[in-house]
């Protein structure tokens, strides 16, 4: 293997260290907006109505 081989193929390796750094940071950046989509999402949902007020389950026969 002469020097020129050698220098090409830690070149590649280089690119290829470099890529998947950059890939790795990209996903940790979508896995962060996801989150904070998320959270804004429900933050931006109301809290259920009060138990008393609300009208879930009244037509509902629990008889067996």
């Amino acid at each position: 293997m002469n020097l020129s081989s050698v220098g090409a193929v830690m070149t590649a390796e280089t690119q290829r260290q470099t890529l998947e750094k950059v890939n790795i940071n990209l996903q940790v950046k979508s896995q962060d907006q996801v989150e904070d989509i998320t959270n804004q999402l429900l933050e931006s949902v109301s809290p259920p109505a009060s138990s008393s007020s609300s009208s879930l389950g009244q037509h509902v026969d629990i008889m067996a």
